[in-house]
């Protein structure tokens, strides 16, 4: 009896050690054949196992670049660097491009400051451009309520990019609207400027500041006959708004997020009297790239509380950002405002109309002729209402415009 358990035992054991997976050979196998496919099913089940090792990995996040999965690839070779503290040019030169094309450029940049001399030669690592992009655009905001004086807008904005260095990352933008609004010609002016501090892998300081000039002239309360009496008096009025933004934008993988604060200043100087109000927006702002779509869809959510006045306004919003291709992409965007004087894009944008925006939605397509020239076009519908004089109504807007990068 104990020669057939014996036997058993025995054939038990060597059944179990021929069915025991060389994760190694196996790996290497699939990777001299380029099956890259199978190779990702391998190598994560040697992971799932306990089973991995620096060359089974490695295969791994080679195998996840080499079928479009950035993420997935940077991901396995930050794993290499912390786990095994291996840091050879293939691995830099990986994690370097993993990162560019999951749009962590300065993730890339970052990482480059410690690359040697002749992978920066390679790469083409630029930190310093003195004009990193140059962008241009027009746009129009056609309103609905032309017959009662609320006219058309125009929209033109010139912007400029710099690369100072391996951390730091600064945009301008300068902005220009006018407008009939019941009879009040409305010229605004609008300076805007951020930076993009990256501290550490993942983690970016953004502080930002906007200057918005407001210059208001009117002759007469009411336009074009209009058979409604506003409540607008002959006035000739200036206004000036100063925003300070600061966010934290931190990324993880496939998510990131970015708690921000702005302050804003507003003073309005009419001939007999001048008006200063101050308002501060508490934001956060979330987003996700899907990975059972390819990465190429990633979703967006953000939050605000603007608080003015001792009241607490509720802005939200939801956006999303599909690759189509290498060479073109949509983007929408849905926000909920039912508000006025609150900003958006790291405080690039600041709603400061005397009407409240109840909500809007927009659409942008952007296409790329080559590398550094990409063109776009957005169409927004927006709703909104003004409150003194009880009108409700809508704009149509377009907006095209074109960038360039050095």
């Amino acid at each position: 009896m104990k020669r057939i358990i014996m036997i058993l035992t025995l054939g038990f054991a060597q059944l179990t050690t021929a069915q025991t997976i060389d994760y190694t050979a196996e790996t290497l196998a699939l990777f001299t054949a380029k099956d890259w496919t199978n190779l990702i099913e391998l190598g994560e089940e040697a992971i799932q196992k306990k089973q991995s090792s620096y060359v089974i990995e490695y295969r791994l996040a080679v195998a996840y670049y080499n079928t479009n999965q950035y993420f997935d690839s940077a991901k396995h070779f930050e794993n290499i660097q912390k786990t095994y503290a291996v840091n050879n040019d293939y691995i830099l030169e990986y994690l370097y491009y993993s990162y560019l094309f999951t749009g962590r450029n300065q993730d890339a940049l970052f990482i480059s400051k410690s690359f040697p001399f002749h992978l920066k030669q390679k790469i083409g690592v630029k930190n310093f451009e003195f004009i990193d992009y140059i962008s241009s655009e027009i746009g129009i905001k056609l309103s609905d309520r032309k017959n009662i004086g609320i006219e058309n807008l125009s929209y033109f904005n010139i912007g400029l990019g710099q690369k100072l260095g391996y951390y730091i990352n600064v945009n301008h933008a300068y902005t220009e609207l006018t407008q009939n609004y019941l009879g009040f010609d409305y010229k605004q002016r609008e300076y805007y400027v951020n930076a993009k501090a990256h501290v550490a892998r993942g983690l970016t300081l953004i502080p930002a500041y906007h200057y918005i000039g407001i210059f208001e002239n009117t002759a007469s309360a009411r336009r074009n006959n209009s058979p409604v009496n506003f409540m607008n008096t002959t006035r000739a009025n200036d206004e000036a708004i100063y925003l300070l933004y600061f966010g934290l934008k931190k990324q993880w993988n496939r998510f990131s997020i970015v708690p921000n604060i702005s302050y804003s200043n507003s003073t309005l100087t009419t001939d007999n009297s001048k008006e200063t109000v101050d308002r501060i927006q508490y934001g956060l702002d979330m987003g996700y790239t899907v990975k059972g779509l390819n990465d190429k869809l990633w979703l967006g959510f953000d939050a605000n509380i603007l608080d003015a006045n001792n009241k607490n306004d509720f802005i939200w919003g939801t956006k999303a950002y599909y690759q189509i291709n290498p060479k073109a992409f949509f983007y929408v965007r849905y926000l909920n405002a039912n508000t006025s004087n609150f900003s958006e894009n790291n405080g690039e944008y600041y709603y400061n109309s005397v009407s409240i925006l109840t909500d809007k939605i927009g659409i942008t397509y952007n296409y790329h002729f080559t590398p550094k020239f990409s063109w776009f076009i957005n169409y927004q519908y927006e709703n909104a209402e003004d409150l003194e004089n009880d009108i409700l109504f809508s704009y149509n807007t377009l907006i095209t415009g074109l960038k360039y990068d050095f």
